[in-house]
């Protein structure tokens, strides 16, 4: 039985201190780490690391572990490095297999067991296999009577033969080729105004590349472009989209701000009509669109004085009464 003079035995944990750290005995003599900068998929570079020794006795270096990619040649190490001595140790990388931004290293020990292991970092960006020039092109404004192209380059810097594919039909009015070039491909995208639905006035194209290249299997590339009427409707399709709406306006400008006329103006469809006649030549004129009846599209033909084509303008009736599209019937 404890005596009650004497306090009750309490156990403290015994809180042990972390193994010290043996001092460096080596220092770098060159920037650190080493930066190999922008790599090609298949271009093999050296790093170089220069080492001096702060160590008052020879020791040799050995390797204990390296990042993928990397090679150092043994004799290097063979000899033991002396006091004072500054080595070059030259580290072979290969970014075979790698792709953007990397960082690596090689750790090495010592056979002194009184120091600690060092290790060697490098980095360095490996280009992609594919590239192309831009994936995003645009074509600007562009004339009715133009057929603009946009061309995108792609290269292959592997040295391997690049084969691309469109992976999706094109509208009518896109046209697209594939050709091989010297270290790549390129797909060359023209544009045929003449061919666009009416009322279709500008454009954000997406087109899916695909390649047989594993890492890179497919491209998006967009193309934008819009139209340069010389007389522009705003808005570009006419929607009546409710019963008591029967009369909208059309607005037409002149893009070069002269006065232009309306040499001809009909109506190919039944259900829509004219609520006035067109007006005198002015930079900017004002057309009544009226609804006659409940027939859901027409197309608004208007030819102006001096232009080989007339301006087409789709007609269209929401009706609302009309049952939404796949629940006929339910």
């Amino acid at each position: 039985m404890p005596s009650p003079l004497l306090p009750p035995c309490v156990l403290l944990p015994v809180l042990l201190a972390p193994p010290a750290v043996p001092p460096a005995q080596i220092t770098l003599t060159t920037p650190f780490p080493v930066h190999l900068g922008s790599v090609g998929p298949r271009e093999a570079k050296t790093a170089v690391f220069g080492i001096k020794s702060l160590a008052r006795h020879p020791f040799r270096l050995r390797v204990m572990d390296l990042s993928p990619g990397l090679s150092l040649d043994e004799p290097q190490l063979e000899a033991p490095l002396r006091p004072g001595e500054v080595r070059r140790l030259r580290v072979r990388v290969d970014p075979t297999g790698l792709e953007g931004p990397i960082r690596g290293a090689i750790r090495l020990g010592t056979d002194d067991p009184a120091q600690p292991f060092y290790i060697l970092r490098y980095d360095m960006t490996v280009r992609p296999a594919v590239e192309v020039d831009a994936t995003r092109q645009d074509l600007g404004a562009v004339a009715p009577y133009e057929s603009p192209s946009a061309v995108y380059r792609f290269r292959r810097e592997d040295g391997e033969p690049l084969r691309l594919a469109l992976e999706a039909l094109l509208p009518p009015y896109l046209q697209a080729a594939v050709s091989p070039t010297g270290g790549g491909a390129e797909v060359r995208v023209t544009l045929r105004p003449a061919r666009l639905p009416p009322g279709v006035l500008s454009g954000l194209e997406i087109l899916q590349v695909a390649t047989h290249v594993p890492r890179h299997p497919r491209y998006a590339l967009t193309l934008a472009w819009h139209l340069a009427l010389p007389v522009r409707p705003s808005p570009s399709r006419l929607v009546f989209d409710d019963l008591d709406t029967l009369e909208l306006p059309l607005e037409l400008t002149s893009r070069n701000g002269r006065p232009f006329r309306i040499s001809g103006a009909s109506v190919e469809g039944r259900g829509f009509a004219l609520a006035a006649p067109a007006g005198p030549a002015a930079p900017r004129q004002v057309l009544r669109i009226r609804r006659t009846g409940t027939e859901p599209s027409a197309l608004l033909v208007l030819h102006i004085a001096g232009q080989d084509a007339p301006l087409r303008v789709p007609l269209l009736f929401l009706d609302p009464r009309a049952p939404a599209p796949g629940t006929a019937g339910r």
